[in-house]
């Protein structure tokens, strides 16, 4: 008899074959669209820095900035101005481009930022406040008002800037 598993203990080739095809999916599936690239890298970014340093103004206002320009960029791929009577075929080609391992990685970053106090969906422009919970995580569900654990902190951080 062969053995069913050639793999020893201690052995990295699958989490290298892993990481090199998720890799390889990423650059298939996002390297045609290098301005959509750079917003999730942007929102990316912007919400480490916010998870990071959840009490500073500038974190606090680029990841509203980063998440808005993404949902924008994900209302425009949708191209449904009212969502419950969006075809199958559009909502489909919307989560497909909003699905590849960069995408993953955004929403598991906006998951994380959010379990921080400091934004509120009121924070964020009417045109996209609704669909920005999609992306957000439920940290920012049902929060309707800033916390005001990080406003001391806020306002001075905000006249340090001045």
């Amino acid at each position: 008899m062969q053995p069913a598993v050639t793999s020893t203990f201690g052995d990295e080739s699958a989490k290298d074959y892993e990481r090199k095809r998720r890799e390889s999916g990423h650059t298939a599936q996002s390297g045609t669209n290098s301005s959509l690239d750079k917003i999730r890298l942007e929102t990316l970014q912007a919400a480490t820095g916010f998870e990071m340093s959840p009490c500073d103004s500038n974190m606090k206002k680029n990841l509203i900035e980063a998440l808005t320009t993404y949902t924008r960029a994900w209302q425009t791929k949708l191209d449904c101005p009212v969502k419950m009577f969006c075809n199958d075929e559009k909502l489909k080609a919307a989560a497909e481009a909003f699905s590849t391992p960069l995408d993953l990685r955004v929403k598991e970053a906006l998951e994380r930022a959010f379990r921080q106090p400091g934004i509120a969906k009121t924070d964020f422009p009417e045109s996209v406040r609704f669909d920005v919970l999609h992306f957000a995580g439920p940290g920012l569900w049902a929060r309707d008002e800033s916390s005001a654990v990080c406003a001391p902190q806020m306002r001075a951080t905000a006249r340090g800037a001045r």
